[in-house]
């Protein structure tokens, strides 16, 4: 089933995940089949796939479950490049996954890391 919106304000966490979504797929993204095909990419139990030659552009991120191998689609979503406020809803399901894009996409800055990993590090 199909939900068509044209308004960021009714699901604005949607329209992140998609933001975010598309941000890391093109930073990390490898090309599937030939370059024109689609991206993929896959970090910390989320695959994103990407369709930026298909009209309606299409993307797609699955994670996964409590099993190692079970995934389950938690976005699919449709919009016209022209037109990116109205998007075609097919699956969204809040959840966990979302706090784990944005983790991917926007870690800490690299002075907190180098600030703990000097505390670990340093002797008594």
């Amino acid at each position: 089933m199909k939900i068509l919106t044209d308004d960021p304000d009714w699901a604005p966490t949607l329209y992140e995940a998609r933001a975010l979504a598309i941000r890391f797929v093109r930073k990390h993204g490898r090309s599937q089949h030939n370059p024109s095909a689609f991206l993929v990419a896959e970090r910390d139990g989320l695959t994103v796939a990407y369709h930026p030659h298909r009209s309606p552009l299409l993307l797609t991120i699955d994670a996964s479950g409590q099993a190692a191998e079970a995934r389950e689609r938690v976005l699919s979503i449709e919009w016209k490049e022209g037109d990116a406020w109205r998007v075609a809803i097919e699956t969204y399901h809040p959840g966990r996954w979302e706090s784990r894009l944005k983790t991917i996409v926007h870690p800490r800055p690299w002075l907190e890391r180098w600030r703990a990993m000097a505390l670990f590090t340093a002797s008594a």
